[in-house]
């Protein structure tokens, strides 16, 4: 809605100003969306980087555990050990609405009594230790997956919240504006011209009334 296509009625100012109110109220609303989302944003970088540090320190445990384990029974018995094992990582994926953002959920199956399932034969106490460490590190990749895929979502959707205030605020609350005060000043004139029109017209009539009146006086005489 611009002055170029609109006409300056009182009409068109009334829509024009419920128009304005209306992109008002939607900035308001799409602002507070914003910071509600980059509240949730902040929280999720930080369990992000925080679950990224912890999987690392985990991993590097789990790591010299295994080291130490092959140094104890060897590498090639590790190996062996590790292909005849059964155990899989179960994971589950959902979804969830963050402000009408919808985000992943990654949960992984884990059982607080799992035991490795190999032989004490092929077993030691550095292996056992590096196969708790391992599992730990699956469950840690379930919490990195999600924290990382809310923050990717969350992130895609504060761009695109700003872009709309962005639009409200610096094209159409201006233009909305604009119009409105067009239409306004084209009234005020129109007003302006019909008073000194009619303020015209009266002065006419009142004139001829006054010549009728010294025309009919001049008769009497």
């Amino acid at each position: 809605m611009s002055a170029e296509n609109i006409s300056p009625t009182r009409i068109n100012l009334i829509q024009t100003k419920k128009t304005l109110k209306l992109a008002q109220s939607g900035r308001e609303v799409l602002e507070r969306k914003r910071d509600i989302l980059l509240r949730e944003l902040r929280s999720s970088v930080f369990h992000a980087e925080k679950t990224r540090e912890d999987l690392i320190v985990e991993l590097m445990q789990a790591y010299q555990s295994l080291k130490e384990a092959n140094m104890a029974k060897g590498s090639e018995a590790i190996a062996n050990t590790a292909l005849a094992t059964t155990h899989q990582a179960e994971y589950l994926i959902d979804y969830r609405s963050i402000m009408g953002v919808t985000v992943p959920v990654v949960n992984f199956q884990a059982k607080t009594d799992v035991k490795p399932d190999y032989g004490f034969a092929n077993t030691s106490a550095e292996l056992d230790k590096a196969f708790k460490q391992f599992y730990r590190v699956l469950e840690l990749l379930a919490h990195l997956a999600k924290a990382e895929g809310t923050t990717f979502q969350i992130a895609n959707d504060v761009r695109r919240t700003q872009r709309r205030v962005n639009a409200l605020n610096y094209v159409l609350i201006p233009r909305y504006r604009n119009t409105a005060k067009w239409i306004e000043l084209v009234l005020e004139e129109k007003d302006r011209e019909e008073f000194v029109r009619t303020k015209k017209i009266k002065g006419m009539i009142k004139k001829k009334e006054e010549q009728e009146r010294e025309i009919e006086e001049v008769e009497e005489v």
